[in-house]
């Protein structure tokens, strides 16, 4: 009977507690219906047997029932017929299968009380597996979405710093970009100015040559002719 010892602690199983105190929910659940399913396949034949048993007494005790009738009715027809020995052979017949029929009944009766408290037993522990199942399936539901949202974190934390990082990273290269294609232009400009400038004294120098070689050579001619 110690199968049914299974199925009585697997029915006032709690497994609210017993998901609560294991680190692997999912993995606890799914081993204690594997021994419920066990248990079931187990304990189906054991309960086949007692309502076997059951049907068995049954039958016995109403053939020992119809003896018991049908030995009455020859008593009864002795009686009638004057014939007192033979009723009291029918009488005795009839006794004796009372005694059988009185024990058989008991037998009934208590194969009949197991018969039921092992069909209860078993259609409870079939009510607690199928609720063991709808558990497992909505753990595993909740517990594969708090892996994704776990996941979704994880992601968050460990990418978004290395993505803002990365972004300022751009920044400051497209910053420094920036900064050099604004020297390169300043300098760029600043040479532009300067050669500007420098054409621009040549040219300012070019007229004044001129009129210094004409004023020299004036000079020269009036000290020549000895003009004022």
């Amino acid at each position: 009977m110690g199968i049914f010892k299974r199925i009585s602690d697997i029915i006032s199983a709690n497994f609210n507690d017993m998901v609560e105190g294991y680190e692997d929910p999912e993995k606890m659940l799914r081993q204690a219906i594997r021994e419920m399913e066990e248990a079931i396949n187990t304990a189906k034949p054991e309960v086949a047997k007692a309502m076997a048993s059951e049907k068995t007494i049954a039958k016995e005790l109403a053939s020992n029932d119809a003896q018991v009738a049908a030995w009455t009715h020859r008593a009864e027809t002795a009686v009638e017929a004057g014939d007192d020995d033979l009723a009291r052979k029918a009488i005795t017949r009839k006794k004796e299968y009372e005694k059988i029929a009185a024990a058989l009944r008991d037998q009934h009766e208590a194969a009949g009380e197991a018969s039921q408290t092992l069909r209860r037993q078993l259609e409870a522990m079939q009510a607690k597996l199928k609720d063991a199942q709808r558990r497992l399936g909505t753990l595993t539901a909740r517990q594969k979405a708090a892996q994704v949202r776990a996941k979704v974190a994880q992601s968050q934390a460990g990418l978004t710093p290395e993505l803002d990082q990365d972004a300022f990273n751009k920044f400051d290269r497209l910053a420094r970009k920036v900064e050099m294609a604004e020297a390169e232009a300043e300098a760029f400009a600043e040479l532009a100015r300067t050669e500007r400038q420098a054409e621009q004294a040549v040219e300012a120098l070019e007229p004044r040559e001129e009129i210094s070689d004409t004023e020299a050579e004036l000079l020269e001619l009036k000290k020549k002719l000895k003009k004022p």
